[in-house]
């Protein structure tokens, strides 16, 4: 019985500087990941097939098609990113970095223009080899399709060069794109595949279902079958040319977690990812048929609650000072400890690791009586100065929320951060009383069988009620099952919601989905134009270019902190229990483990 820990290395310790370091300066080819036909070093050498036994997988299934373009959920991803290759990737052993995938790439100085050129040889699974035509294909069904994707892809256009080359252009800077052509969801499809299956630009696609069964991709592993919503069996693509995958074979199993502790503890699992700590515990604790290695990390998942600002669902939610009283009324340390053993308090939005945390802005103070006794202080009460980005409108977000102007317009105060914000019951119980509340009834809601890194929602729900309680609010659980918690949610029809945010790709971009009238805020019925600060910040922070960015995305995060509809709670460890047979363990921030890089 071993337990192991990963320190936070890559996927937990990103620095400030980290994604836009490399391309927000100058004009630059990255440095490609080893190409095809090559081995790293980190990936072990396959076996025999016929010696190679399928590896068992267990995970909770919260995808509903494995088309990779409309799938936007964690085992989706996981699984379309063995199916699919992308014109990007994230460097294996620091996924804070951008690589080449299918394509070579620079980017322009100002961060408006990405030219692309696509490797040699490069084949489908069929054996068709792969162009631009299939790129601009891919792309232009995501942004048809007016899903996540196509949000995230927003205004990007694309041009075609010539059969290997195109270029992808953007109205303004869009340092992130790189990244975000790494998300499993841009996966390179075969045009004339899908086309031959119902497959178009615009929301007449049919598809999903052919997808959901066949993969139309280039990546190491083509389906073999999929079992309705329990069993998906992945095969090693034979026109694959990359480093062969240790296991031929791979069966990805819909278990939820008593039944993971179980099949990990039998040895009919390999690997299973959706543990809580309890159950990680008693994977090792006690006797079974093979020993189990338990794998910790830092996740760059992030808990949060959501308040709807639409009255007609809920007027108390809609009232910021009904916002103010939850928000003060919590103290996420002790949050963490009922409910989510070894998660992080969350100081933002943008968990520790990613361009512009909070956490990661704040020095650490001399050591005094409240270290953990190695000289490491409590992340409550560190403190640090940040100047922040101004707004368009020459103004600065305080942590009060006061604006604050210098002399000829231009912002002069120095802002300090506090690294996680503390939980102040009087504050919140004069906040419950401006908001008019008497005891209502509020229903909050979540999915009540996807766990979130492991971690019971039920279990961060009752703790949630709990704390809320010692203000005065009464909170009534309010559980369904995911499928229709999440329809309720993504369509606005929720008030009062507990919810976790995976990246869609490692960069603080990606949490301006929060924003008013962005992705997540338009869920929250948070209009844009409702608060012209945030609407300002939240401009300032995308237009951020290199080592401005980390003080940019600091502002917006601390006026989100005291005027959005949003609570950031916590920042969850990833908890892993893993056979004998496993002796690589990839993890990643967005497709949670690499299947074909598991050794």
């Amino acid at each position: 019985m071993r337990r192991r820990l990963v320190r936070p290395t890559a996927v937990a310790a990103l620095g400030v500087l980290a994604l836009a370091s490399g391309t927000a300066c100058t004009t630059s080819t990255a440095t490609p990941a080893p190409t095809r036909g090559t081995t790293a070093s980190t990936t072990p050498t396959a076996a025999p097939t016929t010696a190679v036994a399928p590896l068992v997988v267990g995970a909770v299934f919260d995808h509903t098609t494995l088309d990779p373009t409309r799938q936007f959920d964690r085992s989706g991803a996981m699984l379309t990113h063995a199916l699919y290759e992308t014109l990007t990737t994230l460097d294996p052993d620091d996924p804070t970095k951008v690589v080449p995938g299918m394509a070579e790439y620079t980017l322009s100085p100002e961060g408006r223009w990405l030219t692309l050129r696509l490797r040699k040889g490069l084949v489908f699974s069929d054996g068709t080899p792969v162009t631009t035509d299939d790129v601009l294909f891919t792309l232009q069904r995501a942004r048809g399709l007016s899903g996540p994707a196509g949000s995230i892809l927003g205004t990007v256009s694309a041009v075609k060069v010539d059969d290997r080359t195109f270029t992808l252009s953007s109205p303004g800077s869009n340092f992130a794109l790189p990244a975000i052509l790494a998300n499993p969801a841009f996966g390179i499809l075969n045009a004339t595949a899908v086309k031959a299956h119902g497959g178009t630009i615009g929301p007449g696609d049919e598809a999903s279902s052919y997808l959901s069964q066949h993969s139309a991709g280039s990546g190491p592993y083509v389906i073999k079958s999929v079992s309705g919503t329990s069993e998906v069996r992945l095969a090693a693509n034979p026109m694959w040319s990359g480093p062969t995958p240790a296991f031929p074979e791979i069966v990805v199993r819909n278990l939820d977690a008593r039944r993971q502790l179980a099949a990990i503890g039998s040895g009919s699992a390999d690997l299973v990812l959706d543990l809580s700590p309890s159950q990680a515990d008693a994977a090792t604790g006690r006797p079974q048929r093979s020993a189990v290695t338990v794998t910790t990390m830092r996740s760059s998942s992030l808990v949060y609650l959501a308040l709807g600002r639409d009255k007609a669902l809920n007027p108390w939610t809609a009232d910021p000072d009904f916002t103010e009283a939850v928000r003060r009324g919590l103290d996420r340390e002790a949050l963490g400890r009922a409910a989510a053993p070894g998660s992080m308090p969350a100081a933002g939005l943008i968990p520790a690791g990613i361009v512009g945390a909070l956490e990661d802005l704040a020095p650490s103070p001399a050591p005094t009586d409240g270290t953990d006794g190695t000289g490491t202080p409590t992340p409550t009460t560190s403190t640090t100065s940040v100047t922040p980005a101004p707004s368009s409108s020459g103004t600065t977000a305080t942590p009060d929320g006061i604006l604050t102007t210098g002399a000829d317009g231009i912002p002069t105060p120095v802002v300090t951060l506090p690294v996680v914000p503390q939980r102040d019951l009087a504050a919140a119980r004069a906040a419950l009383r401006r908001s008019g509340y008497k005891g209502q009834p509020i229903p909050l809601s979540y999915a009540a069988d996807l766990p979130i890194q492991g971690i019971p929602t039920s279990a961060l729900a009752v703790a949630v009620r709990a704390q809320l309680a010692q203000v005065g609010i009464k909170v009534q659980l309010n559980p369904a099952p995911a499928a229709q918690a999440v329809a309720a949610y993504r369509n606005g029809r929720t008030a009062f919601s507990l919810w976790s945010w995976n990246p869609d790709y490692p960069d603080p971009e990606n949490y301006l989905a929060f924003a008013p009238g962005e992705l997540v805020g338009s869920r929250a019925g948070w209009a844009r134009g409702t608060d012209t600060l945030v609407d300002d910040l939240t401009e300032a922070a995308r237009s951020s270019v290199g080592d401005n960015r980390a003080g940019a995305y600091a502002a917006w995060q601390l006026a989100m902190n005291q005027r959005s509809p949003f609570v950031p709670l916590l920042q969850p460890s990833t908890r892993f229990a893993s056979g004998e047979r496993v002796k690589v363990l990839p993890g990643n921030p967005v497709w949670t483990v690499d299947l074909a890089r598991l050794g």
